[in-house]
């Protein structure tokens, strides 16, 4: 079994150039932006099956936007087919925003019309599949969709059990559960474009 922290360490970071940060002498073309799985975890203060799935999630549709080309952090608009506040979406979206540089009505609003990251975050409800993320390039419309399958995870035997002693301070179960829950994460770095369906 894999320690937790080296998870990221064999998960291949996501790559994307940005072109403000290149602008503002922050960074060079040649110099992207790397992005682990570990960042998201300490992104999101923690490392779970959904942290790992908006990762996956993420880094499948910038492969299927920016074929054989770097990503273009802040050219993406990602919504979520969903109310922020229903199953793990929103948790799920803010990762996802973290890497692609999306953001909400608080985002940063550009300079003289360029380099906006305001409003690439979004939630609608009334889009289908119900529960899916969608990501879209802002230059070509491109985009796809990506619904979460969380019924193909393997693994996880244990946890429920084991979640109140480990509360409790139960070192034993404490250690099964930890267990538990890597197996949940291992699980959906290994299923990769399995774990979703995947709508264009």
């Amino acid at each position: 079994m894999t320690p937790l922290h080296k998870l990221s360490l064999e998960t291949e970071p996501i790559r994307l150039r940005d072109p403000l940060a290149e602008f503002l002498g922050f960074r060079e073309p040649a110099e992207p932006f790397e992005f682990t799985l570990e960042d998201a975890g300490r992104f999101a203060g923690h490392l779970c099956p959904t942290v790992a799935t908006a990762f996956s999630a993420t880094r499948i549709a910038l492969q299927r936007l920016y074929p054989g080309a770097l990503p273009e952090r802040g050219g993406v608009r990602v919504t979520m087919a969903s109310a922020p506040d229903q199953f793990a979406n929103g948790p799920l979206a803010r990762v996802a925003a973290y890497i692609t540089g999306a953001a909400g009505d608080d985002g940063f609003r550009g300079l003289a019309g360029r380099f906006s990251r305001q409003h690439l975050l979004n939630y609608d409800a009334k889009l289908e599949p119900y529960g899916s993320i969608w990501f879209q390039r802002l230059d070509t419309g491109a985009k796809v969709g990506l619904l979460p399958l969380p019924e193909r995870i393997q693994g996880g035997a244990g946890i429920a059990k084991a979640l109140k002693p480990a509360l409790e301070g139960d070192p034993e179960q404490a250690a099964v559960f930890q267990q538990a829950w890597q197996e949940r994460i291992e699980s959906v770095l290994q299923l990769g474009e399995q774990l979703f369906q995947v709508v264009v």
